[in-house]
C-alpha cells in the first residue's frame, strides 16, 4: 500500500479528526499523493464559515517542486480569504518542505527539529534540446524560491531581503541546515517551541 493510498484510505478517521480542530498534517515525501491529501484538507475547511486560523504540521525532509507548489497554491488561496496559516514543524521541514513553511504566516519549530534548504535538483532524460529545457524549468524555480525566500525573510541582515542572496544558496545547490538559533537569526521562522 503506498503512502498517498495510506493517506486516503487508513487515515481517514484521524484526518477527520484533525480537521475538526483546524489542523492540517504534511508527511512524508511530497508527491502527488500527499499534495492531494493536503489540498483536500484545506478546501474542506475553506468551504466551512470560519476565519479561525489553520495549523499546517510539517515533517518532511522534502520531494517534488510541482507537489509542493500545488501545496502553496492552496495556502495562498487560505490567506486570500483572510484566513491564517499557521506552519509548525515537527522534527524537521526540509527541501520543498521548508519552502512551504516559508509560504505560511507564522513559522514555529521545536528546539530539536531542523529545516534544510537547497536547489532544484533534477534527473534529465532525452536529447540536448531535453536537457536544456530542463535546465531552464530548474533556473525558472530557482528564481520562484529566491524570490519567495527574499520576501517571507524577517533576519535583520538586509541583504537575506534579497532574491541575489537566496539564488546564490540555491544555485550552490549545498544543503544549508538550520537548527532553531541559526532559523531564527536567519529570519526563517518567527517562533521556538518547547524553550
Amino acid at each position: 500500500m503506498s503512502e498517498s493510498t495510506l493517506c486516503v484510505e487508513g487515515l481517514g478517521i484521524e484526518r477527520r479528526k484533525l480537521r475538526e480542530n483546524r489542523i492540517i498534517f504534511l508527511s512524508g515525501d511530497i508527491e502527488q499523493g500527499i499534495s492531494e491529501c493536503v489540498i483536500e484538507d484545506f478546501l474542506i475547511l475553506l468551504a466551512e464559515d470560519s476565519k479561525e486560523p489553520i495549523t499546517l504540521i510539517i515533517f518532511s525532509g522534502g520531494g517534488e517542486v510541482g507537489a509542493g507548489y500545488a501545496i502553496i497554491r492552496v495556502i495562498e488561496g487560505a490567506q486570500r480569504k483572510g484566513i491564517k496559516v499557521i506552519g509548525s514543524v515537527y522534527g524537521r521541514a526540509m527541501s520543498m518542505a521548508f519552502l512551504i513553511l516559508q509560504c505560511c504566516d507564522e513559522r514555529k519549530m521545536g528546539k530539536y527539529c531542523k529545516l534544510m534548504c537547497h536547489g532544484v535538483t533534477s534527473i534529465a532524460i532525452g536529447d540536448i534540446k531535453n536537457v536544456e529545457a530542463e535546465q531552464k524549468l530548474m533556473k525558472m524555480f530557482q528564481q520562484e524560491m529566491a524570490e519567495l525566500l527574499a520576501k517571507r525573510c524577517t533576519s535583520i541582515n538586509d541583504d537575506h531581503k534579497e532574491p541575489g542572496y537566496w539564488y546564490a544558496i540555491l544555485e550552490d545547490n549545498t544543503p544549508q541546515f538550520y537548527n532553531y538559533k541559526d532559523a531564527l537569526e536567519e529570519g526563517l521562522i518567527d517562533i521556538v517551541e518547547g524553550i
